[in-house]
Order: C-alpha cells, then structure tokens, then sequence
C-alpha cells in the first residue's frame, strides 16, 4: 500500500489513528488506504473536471482526496458516520470551494435538490466505496433518478458487480440488472483485492461503471417493470405462462400479449431481455 501526501494533510492511516475511526460491521464499513486505487478509481470517471461528485461514505476520505487531486470541479460528500466528519472538515481547509459535507443518511437525501443546488449546467456523477450493506438499495434510489444522474463509478462485492453486469441466461441475472440495464449501460471496469481495504473484507470486490443511455425511462415505467420483474423471477423454474398469471384476466390475454412481442409462453424469466421486459411493460 502506498499513501502519497500531494495535499499536506497527514496520511490516511494517520487520520483513521486521530478521529478513532475504526472501521464499524454495522456501517458496512471498509476501508482504503492505498491511494493508488483511490487515484485509479478517481482517473475511471468520464469528464471529471467538469463535474458535481457525490461521495457516499467518505470514511477517512482517502477517494475524496483522490477526485479533488484530479480537479473534480466539486465533491459533495455525504457522510453519515460523525466521527469522520472532522476529517472532511479538514480536508476542506485544503479545498475551501470544491468540497462540500452533508452530515446525514444518502438513503433520505433528496438527490435532485442536490444538483439543483450545486451542479447546474454541469455533469453530475456519483463515485463511492459503498457501505456493502446498503449497496442496492442506493443503486436502486439512484437509478430511480437516471435523469439527472449522468453516471455511476461504484464499490461492489464481486458477486454484486456481477448481477448488475449480468446477461439474460446467466445464474447472476435478476431484477437488478434488468432495471440497472434500462437506464445504463454497465460494466465491471476492474477487481479489487481483500488486501486494498482495512479490514479486509471475506471477499474479493470490483469497480462497475455505469454510463447512461441517451434514452432512460420514467419512474412509473421503471416501477412497473421491476413489479413484472419480481413475478417473474418468483419462482425462477417455473414458465411465465405460470408466473404472470396475477397480471392478467386469463390465460388468453396473458399468451396473446406474450406473442405480439414474440416471446413463447414457456419462457422463463432468465431468458428475457431488459428490452423485453419493457415491452411487456409498455402494453401492460
């Protein structure tokens, strides 16, 4: 691991030392010390100069140097934990105008406000080590809100990464890629090895991209589909002549409506695409 000291502050380590910020189980906490990866991460993100991050869980802020060190043209780091609250603080000494602390859970902040507030014209991005525990249900928030959100660089457990990157007939896909792939197109860019973090975590993690597509959808479109998803992938084995059955009046509409997309009544859920599931959608 190295640690470089291009803004004078002291060493992430050292920081972690000072604020008493041991890493908490129940935050889903990990840390990174090695600010090579940080920097990688940093150097991922598409037009970053000109571009609003949002960093969820900055922790001892070793990322959040990392995007300020590339001329992020301002960092809004949300930070639930207060005991790294002072870290940010200091860290805002060095970076008076680009960096921003809000003190509260990402899960209630109201993400639109927050370009309005401080993006504008300009591009709005999210980079974050997400608290695993919390992982999905932000992903989820955060495609809800596709429209203003140009593009994602996110922390995953390696199996998580390879849901949201997942292809139709693959063990790994689910609802979360089909909603993460209807709004973005999503990739894992690299892993990352136990030994980056502090603790190091039981499993292996990964970097995913997400790049928005030029068309995304409404959030009562995207509801519904995640509602035909869920049927769907109810009981995996079984065909969608049997798993969407509650959507229709009878079995006739429900084969009908599959033939005018041309998808065969044995099909299950696996075997369809995202585009598939919004057509279904769509005529639903």
């Amino acid at each position: 691991m190295t640690e470089n000291y291009y803004d004078n502050l002291p060493a992430v380590s050292s920081f972690i030392e000072k604020y008493k910020l041991n890493a908490l189980k129940s935050l889903g906490q990990n840390f990174i010390l090695d600010l090579n990866l940080t920097d990688r991460i940093a150097k991922s993100i598409p037009n970053i100069k000109n571009s609003v991050i949002v960093e969820v869980g900055s922790g001892p802020a070793g990322l959040t140097r990392a995007l300020l060190k590339n001329n992020a043209k301002k960092v809004i780091a949300i930070e639930f934990d207060t005991r790294a609250i002072g870290i940010l603080k200091e860290l805002q000494t060095v970076y008076p105008n680009k960096l921003e602390i809000i003190e509260s859970d990402a899960l209630t902040v109201d993400f639109k406000k927050l370009k309005e507030q401080y993006a504008g014209d300009c591009d709005f991005r999210i980079c974050s080590n997400l608290p695993y525990n919390i992982s999905i249900p932000l992903t989820i928030k955060w495609i809800y809100d596709s429209d203003i959100i140009d593009s994602m660089t996110l922390m995953y457990q390696l199996e998580v990464g390879k849901r949201i990157t997942a292809i139709p007939r693959t063990k790994d896909y689910g609802r979360i890629s089909i909603i993460s792939q209807l709004n973005y197109k999503t990739k894992i860019l690299f892993e990352v090895k136990r030994t980056c973090f502090t603790p190091p975590p039981k499993v292996t993690s990964c970097i995913v991209s997400f790049t928005k597509l030029p068309q995304t959808l409404p959030l009562t479109l995207l509801k519904k589909i995640e509602e035909i998803v869920k049927l769907a992938f109810s009981q995996k084995r079984k065909m969608l002549r049997t798993t969407l059955k509650p959507l229709f009046n009878n079995d006739e509409d429900l084969k009908n409506t599959l033939n005018k997309i041309g998808i065969p009544e044995t099909s299950r859920a696996e075997e369809l695409t995202p585009t598939q599931f919004l057509k279904l959608a769509e005529i639903i």
